[in-house]
């Protein structure tokens, strides 16, 4: 159905993504040792209540939390083998699926629900299975310069411009439900949150 380059790229359009750089198992008695990054936002919170309440440490897993902030350096560290997991925005996800950055989304912290598709959210019904079919559809963004990247670098890998959509900007769908309501009503037919 999708070609897996397709695939892989609609996968990294979350709000957020997770990922890690490396995998290991911890050793019978020995937690593995894991540094991850935080920046200091509500999206990190699960990484606290995780310390706290010592999931890691029952997972097997000896976690250093260390504050690193900029996709670049989250990028080089991972790179470095500085860290081994870490949180991405969408520009930063996008960019590393672009340049074959070998990261792992292993969570992602976006909306989703069985009626639609993460990233580019489409209706399940709708007939749209791979970017070309986007062709004369109406695109809802929120104006966002991230929204704005990730439509038209999609556009331009499909072989496709501005000039094939209709861009609705200025949309602010931060609700799964209201994103299923505004693609149900045939009102849009995609919708980059």
């Amino acid at each position: 159905m999708y070609q897996q380059s397709v695939a892989t790229l609609l996968m990294t359009l979350a709000a957020l993504a997770f990922f890690m750089v490396g995998q290991g198992s911890a050793t019978q008695g020995s937690p593995e040792a894991m540094t991850i990054t935080y920046g200091r936002s509500i999206d990190d919170l699960p990484l606290y209540v995780g310390l706290e309440q010592g999931f890691w440490k029952q997972e097997g897993l000896d976690v250093r939390l260390i504050r690193l902030v900029g996709e670049y350096n989250i990028i080089a560290a991972a790179l470095h083998g500085d860290i081994d997991a870490g949180q991405l925005d969408p520009g930063g996800t996008f960019h590393a699926a672009l340049r074959n950055i070998p990261i792992k989304i292993v969570a992602w912290l976006g909306h989703a629900h069985s009626g639609t598709r993460c990233g580019l959210h489409v209706d399940q019904k709708s007939g749209i299975q791979k970017v070309e079919d986007l062709k004369g559809g109406r695109v809802a963004d929120s104006g966002s310069i991230t929204a704005a990247m990730i439509v038209s670098e999609t556009l331009k890998m499909a072989g496709l411009t501005q000039d094939d959509i209709r861009v609705i900007k200025g949309i602010k769908l931060d609700d799964a439900m209201k994103h299923e309501a505004a693609l149900k009503s045939k009102g849009v037919d995609v919708i980059v949150a």
